[in-house]
């Protein structure tokens, strides 16, 4: 499993879309994208995929949104049962985002989401866990243009 030292040394040398297209090749992800915190906006900045329905995001909706105000990683197993989805793609069927935390600071997150239902587990989380980590790190040197 990627550690969050070669993700730092990825994110060195590739940057933070780099970072994302290496891990939705290895993970085989659908899509994968970064939301940016804008105050009580979560603002898509970078996305591998096919381009996503929803670019601004209030915290406190839908899953992303949920995961930026719980500050805690959301696994949807099953989006088609969840009220509060909001869906970027008619094909999803699960979602995992996990938030990009400098101390108790939500700077961001990773989406990803799957058309297979109950895609992520585990390993998933510990290796988008550790992406965050390698990304809250190297936040100040990233360039995410809004």
């Amino acid at each position: 499993m990627e550690s969050v030292d070669k993700f730092k040394d990825l994110l060195d040398r590739e940057g933070a879309k780099g970072l994302l297209t290496h891990i939705k090749e290895e993970r085989k992800y659908d899509w994968i994208g970064i939301y940016v915190r804008k105050g009580s906006k979560l603002v898509l900045v970078i996305e591998i995929g096919a381009p996503a329905n929803h670019r601004v995001i209030n915290v406190g909706e839908g899953i992303c949104g949920l995961a930026a105000k719980e500050k805690k990683t959301v696994v949807v197993d099953d989006v088609s049962k969840e009220e509060n989805y909001l869906a970027c793609f008619p094909s999803t069927k699960s979602e995992i985002v996990v938030p990009i935390l400098r101390g108790s600071d939500v700077l961001g997150e990773i989406d990803v989401d799957s058309d297979t239902l109950n895609a992520f587990g585990i390993t998933d989380q510990e290796i988008l866990s550790n992406a965050a980590t390698a990304l809250s790190e190297a936040w100040d040197k990233l360039d995410f243009r809004i």
